[in-house]
């Protein structure tokens, strides 16, 4: 793409303030342990599920618990505009709404920026775009698309097979080469022996959660906020350091 002008990804919203009605407390849990240190309220069966359930629990749509739609995919999407955008030690520097969305805008002027799209991560550059999300990707070059894999349900094309097609039109004399993972959990083992870095270690992971809390923070106070990507504080007279924490009750002294 040469340049990256701006990087949409598709996430969910912030979360709200949970007002959950009293149920029966399921028994047999501690249900002091499970709140820790979080505000002391009466359990809902929506927060922690009664007996064995195969759903996602919903405690993260609750600010109280959780950070919403935007922690959930967030911590996924967010994470690989980072990465596309050679951001992974770095972060942003702003953040501040687009329209009626939330938008983290870096140092060189790119903006990302939360929006409803067909893929999770959606880069737009001077030539082209390439849109990725779990199990498909495409790649349109100068309004032509070059490859694409619609996901498992794609019967007119093979991944493997587009993303060669991809690598060998556009990545044939790349300088730069990534970091291969074929699986996390064996990437983290290995490194575990090894005592190297996985792909996706601590500080990445830190940085892309606080796109994360700062999409939040904008929404929670309406408000645009100058970042500090190196020093993990707000500048220029915004922001309220009090956002960067929570008061934790002392949950082992409750009974």
């Amino acid at each position: 793409m040469k340049t990256t002008d701006h990087v949409e990804c598709s996430i969910g919203g912030p979360p709200k303030s949970c007002d959950l009605a009293e149920e029966n407390l399921e028994p047999g849990l501690d249900w002091n342990m499970w709140l820790g240190p979080v505000p002391l309220r009466p359990y809902n069966s929506i927060l922690s599920p009664r007996g064995v359930h195969n759903h996602f629990p919903l405690w993260r749509s609750y600010r109280e618990y959780g950070t919403g739609g935007i922690g959930d995919w967030g911590a996924h999407h967010l994470d690989i505009a980072q990465w596309g955008l050679g951001m992974d030690d770095s972060g942003p520097v702003e953040v501040r709404f687009i329209g009626d969305e939330a938008a983290l805008v870096y140092s060189n002027g790119v903006t990302v920026i939360r929006r409803q799209g067909d893929f999770g991560v959606h880069f737009f550059g001077s030539d082209g775009e390439v849109m990725v999300d779990r199990g498909k990707f495409r790649v349109i070059v100068k309004g032509k698309t070059i490859a694409s894999y619609a996901g498992s349900g794609d019967k007119h094309t093979n991944c493997p097979a587009e993303v060669e097609k991809a690598e060998k039109l556009l990545l044939n004399n790349a300088g730069t080469r990534l970091y291969e993972s074929k699986s996390h959990y064996e990437d983290f083992l290995s490194c575990v022996a090894s005592r190297k870095k996985p792909v996706a270690n601590e500080q990445i992971g830190g940085r892309s959660v606080i796109c994360c809390h700062l999409m939040n923070q904008l929404y929670f106070n309406n408000t645009s906020m100058k970042w500090d990507p190196a020093k993990f504080s707000f500048t220029g007279g915004t922001g309220t350091p009090s956002w960067l924490t929570s008061n934790y009750r002392d949950w082992k002294k409750t009974k």
